[in-house]
Order: C-alpha cells, then structure tokens, then sequence
C-alpha cells in the first residue's frame, strides 16, 4: 500500500501525451501539449479560484468540523505557496481558496466506488467510475445555491453534474479559472489522489483528493492547470518512461511534481512545470526528452 499512497496523477494526460504526440508530429514540426492551457483551467495567472467541495462516503468516512478546517488551512497554505513562487518569476497571481458553502460547510454525500480513489484509478474504467461519483456531489453542491438571477447567465441553470456546477461558480466568484477539488476524508485510511482529464477538450477536469498535507493539495491543484506528474507512477511500464522520469527526478531534486509527499518548504516548481502551467512563453528544448523522444518543438504562448 506504500507505493499506491503516492498515486498523484492526471489519467487523461498520460493518454492524451501519448497519441497526440504520435498523429500530430506527422504533419507539423510544432506541436501542442494536451495539458497546456486547456480546459476551464488554462494559464495560472492573474485570478484563479481553488473551489473545495468536501465530501462524506463509506470509504473515506464522514468530514468533522475540525477536519474540514484543518484541510482547508492546507489549502490555503499550498495557494500561498503557489503565489509565493510565482511573484518569485514576476507573475501575478491570486488563488482565492473557497468551499462550498463557506459560512455554513456542510459536506456532500456521494459514496466512492468500492475501493476507494486509488482502486479506481488503478481498475481499467476507473475514470468512469470516479466521474459518476464526482457528478453526483456536483448535483448535490449545486442544489445548495439559491436561484441563479445573474443576468449573464441566459439559460437556467439545472443541478445536473461537475460541469453545471462549474459554471455556477465562476458566474458567482467572477473567474473563469475554476479549479474544482473534490476531498474525500482519508485520516482513517490510506487511499490516493487522482486529477482527471487535465488534457481533455469535451470533460471538466477535477481533483478527487483524499490527503490533508499542502504539498499534495499544491500538486494536485498544479496538474488542473498542465502540469504533468515527473514521478514513477505504475503507469509507467516502457523503459522510455521511466527513464524520462528518472531523468526529471535527478534534474529537478526540489520539483514539487515529482516529489509531492515531501515538506511544501522544501520543494519548488521548476522551468519545465513553469512553462506548462502559463509562467514562460517557451520550453528550453533541452526538456523536451522529458515529454519524448521524438524531434519536435512546442508552441509558443
């Protein structure tokens, strides 16, 4: 279970990287990242809201006042954190860090697949399994809000699923940039952590997330806005792979996307993570074995 603790990964991006990679070199030299300013989550810049909806289940157990409040203290220290590293490159950046209902936090019940995150992740479908899940505490949060009067909003807003619920909260916050985290209470039991479909153009991309510690919550929220894990992961069969992440382990020895379990104080966010997530305009060639081993070039933001 010791290895399995550590499963902080983005599934469609390790599939997207994979084919989009393979079909598009084929007909132009530059080429696009799947995770890179993508999705509701694009560019970490500017105004970014980290949207944290608490969620009861038999796997994970039921949230306590004093959990909820200590996870978000968490939040609030990897946000800072965040921010921290980004003036240090001169970005501006503000990540507002809310939960659902914040006056009166009551956590939503929605059950996890039998497992847990980690089984889910690891169990062919998995995705599919956690997207129900995560649907339904996203009907749930969204029947919490009043009426939707806003005049932008030009058609009634129905609870349905995570996508409705994103729209209600970047028309109540004002920010487009809404990175939905949804936490499960893992105090009693080791489970994982998984943000899914980082690289897609059709499903919302989330975090189900079931640890308390700033570092993973920072890693999590990271991956929604392109980064990409630099970590072996059980993912990582083909010698290529874990080569790259061998590689990205030993050149980046502070990179919080490859060591996310460590202390937040001693980790940092390196130049290839800065180019995914919006902070450089290019990507030093020299990183791209990190991604593959194929002669291309990336775009330019």
């Amino acid at each position: 279970m010791g290895t399995r603790r550590h499963i902080f990964h983005s599934i469609a991006a390790l599939l997207w990287l994979v084919g989009a990679f393979s079909c598009a070199m084929k007909k132009t030299p530059e080429q696009s990242i799947p995770t890179v300013d993508n999705n509701v989550c694009k560019r970490l810049y500017k105004e970014a809201v980290m949207y944290c909806v608490f969620v009861d289940s038999k796997v994970g157990g039921t949230w306590s006042t004093h959990d909820i409040y200590s996870t978000l203290d968490s939040a609030r220290l990897a946000a800072n954190w965040i921010e921290a590293q980004a003036a240090q490159r001169g970005v501006d950046l503000h990540i507002r860090v809310e939960a659902h209902q914040e006056k009166s936090i009551v956590p939503i019940r929605s059950d996890l697949p039998k497992g847990g995150i980690v089984m889910s992740v690891l169990s062919p479908g998995g995705a599919k399994s956690l997207d129900r899940w995560a649907d339904k505490a996203g009907r749930q949060a969204l029947s919490a809000f009043p009426p939707d009067t806003a005049k932008i909003t030009r058609t009634k807003i129905v609870p349905k699923d995570r996508e409705r619920l994103i729209a209600r909260v970047r028309d109540i916050h004002r920010c487009d940039a809404v990175a939905l985290m949804f936490f499960s209470n893992g105090y009693y039991n080791e489970d994982a952590s998984a943000a899914l479909h980082t690289a897609s153009g059709t499903d919302i991309e989330y975090v189900a997330m079931s640890f308390k510690r700033p570092a993973v919550i920072a890693h999590e929220f990271l991956h929604l806005f392109g980064a990409l894990d630099l970590y072996i992961t059980p993912f990582d069969s083909k010698k290529a792979d874990l080569r790259r992440k061998e590689i990205a382990m030993k050149e980046f020895p502070t990179e919080i996307m490859a060591f996310p379990y460590r202390s937040l104080d001693s980790l940092s966010i390196s130049p290839f993570t800065e180019y995914l997530v919006g902070w450089k305009k290019e990507l030093d060639p020299h990183y791209l074995n990190l991604i593959t081993s194929k002669k291309i070039s990336v775009i330019k933001y």
